[in-house]
C-alpha cells in the first residue's frame, strides 16, 4: 500500500497503544494558514482523543507537547499566557517539553538605490524538532506504541521517521507513523514523508479550540 506503510510483519496489536508527539509552534503556525488562527488556541488533549479515536481499539499511552516560549525578560505577556495553558495542559495528563527561544541578531543588507544595512533581534527556537525526533526514536525502541502521531508537518522529522520503520523491521512488530496536519481548500499542506496523513479540516480543528482567556 506505499511506502508510507510499516512492513506488516505482525498483525497490528488489539488494543494497540498510541503515543502522540506534537510540535505546537509548527501546528499552530499551520492552524494560522489554514485556518486564521493568530494564537494557539487548541486543546491538544481534545485535538488528539479524535485523531487517535479515528481508528477503532486504540488507547491513548502519552501525550508530549514541544513548544519554544520567549523568557519573562524577552516578552513579558506571552510567557505569562504560555506559562498558564501550558500547566493546565499537564492538568489533562499531557507531558510539556519546553524550550526557551534564543535571542538572535538577524543582519539585513540592502544594496541599490538605497543603501540599507541594520541588526533587529529576533527570537529563534532550537532543538525542539530534534528532542521530539529523539523521543520518537526512543520510544520506538523501547516498545512503548504501537501507533505514533506526530502532529507535526517539519520535514527535519524525516530522519527520525525512517529510523522508526528501521526499528520496525528489527524488532519484527507493527508499528505505524501518522502525520496529524491541519488542512483548507488552496493551502498546499503535506505531510511528513512515510507517514500515513490524518487531516484536520476545520470542522474537526473547531471543537477541539480551547475556551480559556490565558491573558487574566
Amino acid at each position: 500500500m506505499g511506502s508510507a506503510h510499516p512492513a506488516r510483519l505482525a498483525a497490528c496489536p488489539n488494543p494497540a497503544r498510541v503515543c502522540a508527539f506534537i510540535d505546537g509552534a509548527n501546528l499552530s503556525n499551520w492552524a494560522k494558514r489554514c485556518f486564521g488562527y493568530k494564537y494557539a488556541n487548541y486543546d491538544i488533549a481534545k485535538l488528539v482523543a479524535h485523531v487517535v479515536g479515528l481508528e477503532p481499539n486504540r488507547n491513548l499511552v502519552s501525550s508530549c507537547f514541544y513548544i519554544g516560549i520567549p523568557t519573562h525578560l524577552d516578552d513579558l505577556q506571552s510567557f505569562n499566557w504560555w506559562s498558564k495553558k501550558l500547566t493546565a495542559m499537564g492538568r489533562t495528563g499531557v507531558k510539556v517539553e519546553r524550550r526557551y527561544l534564543k535571542r538572535r541578531e538577524l543582519r539585513i543588507h540592502l544594496e541599490g538605490i538605497v543603501h540599507f544595512d541594520t541588526t533587529v533581534p529576533r527570537l529563534q527556537e532550537k532543538g525542539i524538532d530534534l528532542k521530539l525526533g529523539l523521543d520518537l526514536v526512543r520510544m520506538a525502541r523501547n516498545k512503548t506504541f504501537d501507533y505514533a502521531i506526530i502532529f507535526s508537518q517539519d520535514g527535519d522529522l524525516v530522519e527520525a521517521v525512517e529510523e522508526v520503520h528501521e526499528i520496525a523491521k528489527e524488532q519484527k512488530r507493527w508499528i505505524q507513523l501518522e502525520c496529524a496536519h491541519p488542512v483548507a481548500a488552496g493551502i498546499d499542506s503535506r505531510p511528513i514523508k512515510r507517514t500515513i496523513p490524518r487531516q484536520i479540516t476545520k470542522a474537526i480543528y473547531d471543537p477541539c479550540i480551547d475556551p480559556t482567556d490565558y491573558r487574566r
